[in-house]
């Protein structure tokens, strides 16, 4: 039940977190959610709601896009961070995303723009390796792709993942008006 003293979508944070594969985007949004306190940041992570939640193929109209949308609509409502992270193709997530923008109090968007050569050394590390080659890997890299409505921070490969973390975080905060953080014991 919705009452008078439910907040709106304008008083979270979003963060948006974009990148071709193997760039870091998922490790970068789980650093961060860590540097938070408990419930108050939820991280919607593309790759699962696509093939996990709705097991989908990537292609246009899909139902992925409009629950992500909601997922992070409904934390945002909640005043909460919510980082968005995935691949988030322009063509296929960019409206979706300027609306998530557009409803947040406070919007963030960082990306990740690395070489093909670069996202290949760093997924050569990554468990899923084992399962998609770097032909693939190939076949899905679409370099650096900007955002039409907003301008994004962008992180290349001279960016470690402390750099970036302390980033992302020092933004949120610096946007809510206090840490909100939680030191681990």
């Amino acid at each position: 039940m919705t009452t008078d003293a439910t907040p709106t979508a304008s008083s979270g944070v979003l963060v948006v977190i974009r990148g071709n594969s193997g760039s870091g985007k998922s490790t970068t949004a789980g650093t961060v959610q860590h540097r938070m306190a408990r419930s108050t940041c939820v991280v919607v992570p593309q790759d699962v709601v696509r093939r996990q939640m709705t097991w989908e193929p990537e292609a246009e109209g899909r139902l992925n896009v409009e629950l992500i949308e909601h997922i992070a609509l409904f934390a945002l409502t909640r005043g909460l961070v919510v980082i968005v992270e995935g691949i988030l193709d322009t063509k296929r997530y960019g409206a979706m995303l300027e609306r998530l923008a557009a409803a947040a109090a406070h919007s963030l968007l960082y990306a990740f723009d690395l070489t093909l050569e670069e996202t290949l050394i760093r997924h050569a590390g990554r468990p899923l390796a084992a399962q998609v080659s770097p032909d693939m890997l190939a076949e899905w890299y679409h370099g650096w792709q900007p955002l039409g409505f907003a301008a994004e921070t962008r992180i290349d490969s001279g960016w470690s993942l402390e750099a970036i973390a302390d980033r992302i975080h020092g933004d949120i905060t610096a946007r809510l008006g206090s840490p909100r953080h939680e030191p681990t014991a």
